[in-house]
């Protein structure tokens, strides 16, 4: 029996890391998923430009080659008691199975946004046989080029 414990804990502890070491949100490729499911993920940080005007915010994205995508992009932020806000909607003009890098410029409507933390949220609605819409919301930073 002592020989077993170590050699269990080894497996589990192994097992343990790699979960931990696979990136957390995006699409692990398995022969049975072929073409990948619909995935977004948002950066974590946007870049402040035009002094507040915009920011370019990350975002990744994974849809079905064939399929229609549509991504909005929103980011709100308190700047001294008043909000900023601000969203972004584009067309993905072609879905290609894999993971796609954009930057999406997103403008304030009221109130320049500022170097600090705000709040994020991307959505991808994709539409081949039916329409599924996937998000990724959470805090970023947004910081100076």
């Amino acid at each position: 029996m002592r020989a077993r414990f170590p050699l269990t804990a080894a497996v589990i502890a192994a097992g343990a890391a790699l979960a931990f070491a696979l990136p957390a949100g995006m699409a692990v490729a398995v022969q049975s998923e072929s073409p990948p499911v619909s995935q977004v993920k948002l950066g974590q940080r946007a870049i402040l430009d035009a002094n507040g005007a915009v920011v370019f915010a990350p975002v990744k994205i994974v849809c079905r080659p064939g399929s229609y995508a549509f991504l909005t992009v929103a980011v709100t932020e308190n700047v001294g008691g008043d909000i900023a806000s601000g969203s972004t909607s584009m067309d993905i003009e072609e879905c290609t199975g894999s993971v796609q890098s954009l930057e999406v410029a997103v403008t304030p409507t009221q109130k320049a946004f500022r170097v600090g933390v705000a709040f994020g949220q991307a959505k991808l609605q994709v539409c081949s046989d039916r329409c599924r819409t996937v998000v990724d919301q959470h805090n970023i930073q947004i910081v100076r080029r």
